[in-house]
């Protein structure tokens, strides 16, 4: 004969599903089951991830000269913050403002040609009407203006020219930052375009460059929330953007590069840092720079 099935009371019925065992049996249930839709929750969390603090691009200029001159004088010295278009360093300028002066001369010169010429024009214009001048002689009168004017333009852009060609000699600052390295001194000649003689770095933010795996990277977009630390015992972490994902692998490491933005107004965080990177699907609570 077959065993009668077994019966519970109505309240052990209800503990035992509060408990996740089966109602029949009493067993507890396999943990898939307990799982919404049969599937495992997925991570949010792309953990101690190592990176690499770097300049944003955009933010890092050089400090170079321009003409072929001395130094002669160096304002500024590494560490300290410059202003767009402030002085750092002068070259010797007296070649140049010589030219200046030069160019100036021929200028004012053109100018009291074309004065005299339209002078003549005007005395010649009136006897012309008159009869008592031939129309060559009219003729000529004109396109003598004409010359002086043409003179005078050139005068001026030459002059122009040198006066923009004075303004390499003083070497200025190209953004607003601060001076990493800057290696000029009174006397030194240097050849443009084959040497830099310091950096300028504006590192209100910093950007930390990182590679995860293809799986990884698929849980990670463009804006979402990053905390950044310098080593994985550091108790607060700076909170930064992803503001960038490769859509390829790097063929040296097989991993796909991110970068993570994050503000660095107090200048805690330098250039060539190594840190930690944890990518997270919103801001965790409490988390400040």
């Amino acid at each position: 004969m077959k065993a009668a099935p077994r019966c519970f009371p109505p309240t052990l019925f209800v503990l035992l599903m509060l408990m996740g065992c089966d109602p029949i049996t009493g067993a507890p249930k396999p943990l898939s089951a307990l799982r919404q839709g049969g599937r495992a929750p997925v991570d949010r969390f792309i953990n101690a991830v190592p990176g690499r603090t770097e300049c944003p691009p955009g933010r890092k200029a050089i400090i170079a000269p321009v003409p072929l001159h001395p130094v002669i004088e160096v304002l500024v010295s590494p560490g300290d913050r410059v202003k767009k278009g402030q002085v750092l360093v002068k070259l010797d300028d007296d070649e140049a403002r010589a030219d200046v002066r030069a160019k100036q001369a021929a200028l004012e010169n053109a100018r009291i040609a074309l004065k005299e010429s339209r002078r003549h024009l005007g005395s010649v214009a009136k006897l012309y009407e008159k009869g008592a001048f031939s129309e060559e002689g009219n003729h000529g009168a004109q396109v003598a203006v004409l010359r002086e004017e043409m003179n005078e333009r050139a005068a001026t852009a030459a002059w122009e020219a040198a006066q923009a060609e004075l303004e390499h000699y003083t070497v200025t600052a190209a953004i607003d930052g601060v001076v990493s390295w800057l290696d000029a001194s009174p006397g030194m000649v240097s050849r443009p375009g084959t040497t830099v003689w310091g950096e300028i770095l504006d590192l209100s933010e910093i950007d930390v460059r990182c590679e995860i795996t293809a799986e990884q990277a698929d849980q990670v977009s463009v804006g979402q929330a990053a905390e950044v630390r310098r080593h994985e015992k550091q108790g607060c972490a700076a909170v930064g953007r992803v503001v960038f994902v490769a859509m390829t692998v790097d063929k040296a490491t097989g991993l796909v590069p991110v970068v993570v933005r994050l503000p660095n107004r107090k200048g805690r965080l330098r250039c060539g840092v190594p840190v930690q990177v944890r990518f997270h699907d919103r801001q965790k609570a409490g988390l400040h720079e």
